[in-house]
């Protein structure tokens, strides 16, 4: 079983050997390399990679008595990419999105080419001139955070947030255990996400080329944190798909070959 160790923790991969360029796969928060098996087919026999971050399937669980830092899930990506020894695309979703543009940026050289659905951006909602938005996400962020939440209500918070309402309550019974195991570390990976002070400055300088694809039916303050975030990438093209934030997945008939099309250019 292929894993990278970190910080004194066991990072799980899924690897498929292949041709070069690599294509790392950087997954959402709660989901792991399965997400990405309907894409497996479109890529051809390129090499593919993709972490299961700290504390899911088969990687370890925090070892530290201090409160989990999400941060360590860069940390075994970027172990990763640097143990290539050369270029690699980058395919992520989401948090897996946030991921890989830390990656580009920190990592030029390193990197070829990039595809994303909707990576999370909230730090560039500070430089937004919709005051609407701004609150909107201030209220995201005070239910997900919410004094004495128990644990069940946040995920429901969560999942019905992405999906939509009523979504938890008929997920399949096994499939909730494993949310609830997870849930002190998707509370993490949340917090990291929610108060990101990355101003859009900070993406300007990745100049690879990039496609984001991005769902109008998305949290308008999540369609316009992608929007200013393309605007300032100097070398992006934008798709509009359907399917909302978990498009990727929901309807992955539509988005999975627009990320393959471009890394496989």
């Amino acid at each position: 079983m292929p894993t990278i160790r970190v910080e004194g923790h066991d990072f799980y991969f899924f690897e498929k050997n292949g041709k070069s360029p690599t294509i790392m796969m950087l997954c959402s928060t709660g989901l792991d390399s399965r997400q990405w098996k309907d894409l497996l087919p479109m890529v051809g026999e390129r090499k593919l990679i993709s972490p299961h971050y700290l504390n899911y399937v088969k990687s370890s669980s925090w070892q530290k008595k201090s409160p989990i830092d999400s941060w360590i899930d860069y940390r075994a990506a970027e172990g990763l990419l640097l143990a290539e020894g050369r270029e690699i695309d980058l395919i992520g979703h989401s948090y897996g999105g946030f991921i890989a543009l830390r990656l580009a940026k920190e990592h030029p050289d390193r990197i070829r080419r990039i595809a994303l659905h909707e990576p999370i951006v909230w730090g560039c909602l500070q430089h937004t001139n919709r005051d609407d938005l701004k609150n909107e996400f201030g209220e995201v962020v005070e239910t997900f955070f919410k004094e004495d939440l128990e644990p069940e209500d946040f995920l429901r918070d969560f999942v019905d947030y992405w999906n939509e309402v009523g979504s938890w309550d008929s997920m399949p019974e096994g499939r909730k255990g494993s949310w609830r195991d997870l849930q002190p570390k998707i509370l993490s990976e949340v917090r990291l996400l929610c108060y990101d002070t990355t101003p859009p400055s900070y993406y300007e300088e990745i100049s690879h080329p990039t496609l984001i694809t991005v769902s109008e039916s998305t949290p308008p303050h999540q369609y316009e944190a992608c929007n200013i975030l393309s605007s300032s990438l100097p070398n992006v093209k934008v798709i509009d798909v359907t399917g909302g934030h978990m498009g990727v997945v929901t309807n992955s008939g539509e988005v999975m070959p627009l990320l393959a099309r471009w890394v496989n250019d």
